[in-house]
């Protein structure tokens, strides 16, 4: 005899074997196959692992600025996420400051700045500070791509383990894993792309009406052009070349389908222009950047892991010192290719799978750009090399599709694993196991710092008594962006000159040029330095006193007096007038 519990706290049923199953197990049964259910679970599951890696200590310290502090990017999006309720709060232009950048001021018309993130995160922003807000905003982005990606699987599965393997190969793949770990929001939060698929998934299966679909899908459309233009434009272009595949596969019975979804998303389409109008004019008014240098995918990149995940092998070691810095964020590994193929032998009578295995081929042929490259050398160009120069493309990086190529793999593995009983189930885990286990070995070594950087200068207010309300300052640290964190720490205090918006078009640097200069200490360029404070009426230089470039010591020995507060040292400039000229034996010395 079985026993088996009822829904009253009374004594335990009896049930005899061949008896139907009762109410409760069922009931118990269905619930735990609620999707709700699963995918609350999967997040937490996927927050649990990310927190387990070196990110704890940014969860454990929310109010440290630690992530990678010697690259501009995390403090960018510190001053991004203050700047949005700043902009709107004054009623000034949102797309333009003169704030940063002096005398005329910086258009962000191109910069990244994240708007739809920053306006949700405005309450925990202006009461918590923007440092707490990116660090716990980066904290959940790779949790939330994957439980995005685990969703889509799920629906397409049905099998809970099948959908969680296949939201780890989105979620913690190379591509979100680096931008999650830099803080770079605008690529962190790559849970849109997901989302609708999903949709397309719902509304194919009668799940949504079709004018749902276009508002949820307009909607989404938007939210991706304002987080990352990029993306969306690769969105779309994606989108265009599966419904030409997706028309050759599916004959003369599918076709009708996949006529109207073009209908219903050209009209998605027409709601996101809508939305995204007073961005795009804006932006198309303005000066667009050029990006220089390869942007597109090293061949090598797919199977060989980053620089500090070869383990000691020296091949691999050597291997991985050649692709460039952009193709870091392109790593798959061994496995998760073989499991692509693996899958387009045994099923590929599956429309989905043929579908699945020619965006793949595209989407990597097209993260190459217009030249292939392999282990750092470049081999051939490419036939659409051309389409590269357009106006759009040309300020685009076609490494970055990737992260398409990862939700195609993170589909196929989903699909791999839930397929025919027939296959060896142990030979299928064992696959996935290998995957996952090289995703994780490639997993990016975090530069995150054991202690904060700002100062006490600017989390303790002292800044109030040195400075007056909008003067003018120039930020010393060797602290990337310093400035820009100091300043959306302030609640925009004070103004400052330089600040760094866009790696990979302007040089590396967040100083105005005559202050950057100093680093090369000669008497002409201190001179040049002294010019620039007087004409630019620069109030004060703030030189980070525990973080401060070994050259910020020349700053000193123009006539500029300085004194510590709270661990920054405050030169008053007063328009250089003790400023004098400096020789060679003092700077030597």
């Amino acid at each position: 005899m079985t026993t088996v519990s009822h829904p009253d706290d009374g004594p335990a049923q009896l049930a005899e074997p061949g008896q139907p199953e009762p109410v409760q197990a069922i009931e118990q049964r269905e619930r735990l196959r609620s999707p709700a259910l699963q995918g609350g679970l999967a997040f937490l599951i996927y927050l649990a692992v990310w927190w387990g890696t070196e990110f704890r200590r940014v969860v454990a310290h929310p109010t440290y600025a630690l992530l990678d502090q010697r690259s501009q990017d995390p403090n960018l999006f510190v001053w991004a996420l203050r700047w949005w309720p700043y902009a709107i709060g004054h009623g000034v232009n949102p797309l333009f400051t003169h704030m940063v950048g002096l005398p005329a001021g910086h258009s962000l018309a191109w910069v990244t700045t994240v708007p739809p993130i920053a306006l949700l995160a405005t309450p925990l922003t202006l009461t918590a500070g923007p440092v707490v807000s990116l660090n716990l905003l980066a904290a959940v982005s790779l949790p939330l791509s994957a439980w995005a990606a685990f969703v889509l699987c799920r629906r397409l599965t049905g099998k809970f383990w099948a959908a969680l393997a296949g939201g780890a190969v989105f979620g913690f793949s190379a591509y979100d894993m680096s931008h999650s770990a830099a803080g770079q929001l605008d690529l962190a939060f790559s849970l849109l792309l997901p989302v609708l698929a999903y949709l397309i998934l719902v509304w194919r299966d009668g799940g949504l009406s079709s004018r749902t679909f276009v508002i949820l899908g307009g909607l989404t459309m938007a939210l991706q052009f304002y987080l990352m233009m990029e993306v969306f434009a690769d969105l779309t272009a994606v989108l265009a070349v599966s419904l030409l595949l997706g028309l050759a596969l599916a004959g003369p019975g599918g076709r009708p389908q996949l006529v109207r979804l073009a209908r219903v998303l050209g009209l998605a389409y027409a709601i996101a222009a809508v939305l995204v109008a007073p961005y795009a004019v804006f932006a198309l008014s303005s000066k667009s950047p050029k990006l220089t240098g390869n942007t597109g995918l090293d061949l090598a990149s797919l199977v060989i892991p980053q620089p500090g995940r070869t383990y000691g092998i020296a091949w691999l070691t050597h291997a991985a010192a050649h692709p460039n810095l952009n193709s870091y964020a392109g790593y798959v590994g061994v496995p998760v290719l073989l499991l692509a193929v693996l899958l387009a032998v045994t099923t590929w009578h599956s429309k989905i799978v043929r579908f699945l295995t020619g965006m793949l081929v595209f989407l990597i042929a097209a993260s190459l750009g217009p030249v292939v490259y392999l282990d750092g050398r470049a081999v051939s160009g490419l036939p659409w090399a051309g389409l590269w120069r357009l106006p759009i493309l040309r300020n685009a990086y076609p490494g970055r599709l990737m992260l398409f190529v990862y939700l195609v793999l993170a589909v196929a593995t989903a699909l791999y694993l839930a397929g025919p009983a027939r296959r060896v189930p142990w030979a299928r885990v064992g696959l996935v196991v290998l995957v996952l286990a090289f995703i994780a070995l490639d997993a990016v070594p975090m530069k995150v710092r054991s202690q904060s950087t700002v100062p006490a200068f600017i989390t303790s207010g002292l800044y109030r008594r040195q400075l007056t309300p909008g003067e003018t300052v120039v930020v010393v640290s060797d602290v990337g962006n310093a400035g820009m964190q100091w300043q959306a720490e302030s609640g925009f205090y004070m103004r400052i000159d330089g600040g760094y918006f866009t790696e990979g078009i302007s040089k590396l640097t967040d100083l105005p040029w005559p202050v950057q200069h100093l680093s090369k200490s000669t008497p002409l360029l201190v001179r040049r330095f002294e010019r620039y404070v007087s004409s630019f009426h620069v109030g004060a230089i703030l030189v980070d006193a525990s973080l401060a470039p070994r050259w910020a010591a020349v700053i000193g020995k123009t006539g500029l007096v300085g004194h510590e507060v709270g661990g920054v040292i405050v030169y008053q400039a007063h328009d250089c007038q003790s400023c004098h000229n400096v020789d060679w034996a003092q700077l030597r010395a």
